[in-house]
């Protein structure tokens, strides 16, 4: 995940991921810390890419939460500023690559490679937590039983891990509970815990986040859907009229007048896709218009639909349609 709130900047290190060989791939973006934390809790990248000074929370006080939490996950931060004190207080945080503007290719290369070599038992960590999200995620359609089957089928995985020691283990436990109380509270990211401790049994643990489940499902059986969906759908047409801007989710939640945790649930829950993903697909939608009726050159829609780079655009467009630009218009005839 890359978090910086100039735009040009944030695409320019988008961009150098991309173009770096090795199983690199942009889980998402963020214009500044506080997005940044609503999307870690969806998306769980296992390697931060943050600047440090940025509006609403900087990029160390998000470390911070980070840390406090106990999510696995490795940092790379970059600074414009060469300043002892910042980076002594990264190190504090186990931040050991530290970055000046502007950031060059190889150095962030090397520092990737590097973060690699660190990452150690954060992958598999990582991978329980996609799963749990995955969960989450599908839940709406679920039967009860099914979901009790698979939320239960998740703890025994936990418990049952022989390659993290038990003080790692509860930390992912208590990942997975505090989640499951920002959904049944949400209009709180930060839920209060309400249990889940070093002393209990496995029985006790697999009965506390059976509560938690029912408490969800209760929360959600309830729940009234039609006044959020109106404002879902009203989101999304904002987005269909200013997608070449440079959208965030700072921005939306203040234009549906909610918290940036409730929207983006709410976003997610509505469109089956995170917002940066939605606004790529309207995007490489719009691209795909002016490629057909248009004689504009690539670089020309690029801007006009809103990518920052051509080659941005074009990498996006190829993971999207499996085409460049200019072999979709080839393939249509034109």
């Amino acid at each position: 995940m890359v978090v910086e709130d100039e735009p040009w900047i944030r695409s320019s290190i988008v961009q150098m991921v991309n173009l770096i060989d090795g199983d690199f791939v942009i889980a998402s973006e963020a214009r500044n810390g506080e997005e940044a934390w609503t999307l870690i809790q969806e998306l769980w990248p296992i390697i931060l890419i943050t600047d440090i000074m940025m509006p609403t929370m900087d990029g160390l006080t998000l470390i911070e939460k980070i840390v406090e939490h106990n999510i696995p996950m490795t940092f790379i931060v970059v600074s414009g500023f060469d300043n002892f004190q910042y980076a002594q207080k990264a190190m504090h945080y186990d931040v050991s690559e530290y970055l000046l503007k502007p950031v060059d290719m190889n150095q962030l290369h090397n520092a990737l490679k590097r973060s690699v070599q660190q990452i150690g038992h954060i992958s598999s960590m990582n991978e329980l937590l996609l799963r749990f999200q995955k969960l989450l995620d599908g839940m709406d359609p679920m039967d009860t039983p099914t979901l009790f089957k698979k939320m239960s089928g998740l703890i025994e995985s936990v418990l049952r891990l022989t390659f993290i020691n038990e003080s790692a283990k509860f930390n992912l436990l208590r990942i997975f509970e505090q989640k499951l109380c920002s959904l049944i509270n949400e209009e709180s990211s930060d839920a209060a815990l309400v249990g889940l401790n070093k002393s209990m049994s496995d029985l006790t643990i697999r009965q506390h986040f059976q509560t938690l489940t029912e408490k969800w499902m209760i929360r959600r059986h309830h729940e009234e859907k039609t006044n959020q969906n109106y404002i879902m759908k009203k989101a999304c047409e904002y987005i269909h009229i200013h997608y070449m801007k440079d959208i965030s989710l700072t921005e939306m939640a203040e234009f549906t007048c909610m918290s940036i945790s409730h929207f983006s649930l709410w976003f997610k829950r509505y469109t089956g896709k995170t917002l940066v993903n939605y606004i790529h697909e309207t995007r490489i939608n719009k691209a795909k218009d002016l490629l057909r009726e248009t004689r504009l050159k690539v670089y020309e829609i690029a801007e006009q639909v809103g990518f920052t780079t051509q080659p941005y655009f074009i990498r996006v467009f190829k993971n999207t349609m499996g085409l460049s630009p200019n072999e979709y218009r080839r393939s249509l005839g034109l």
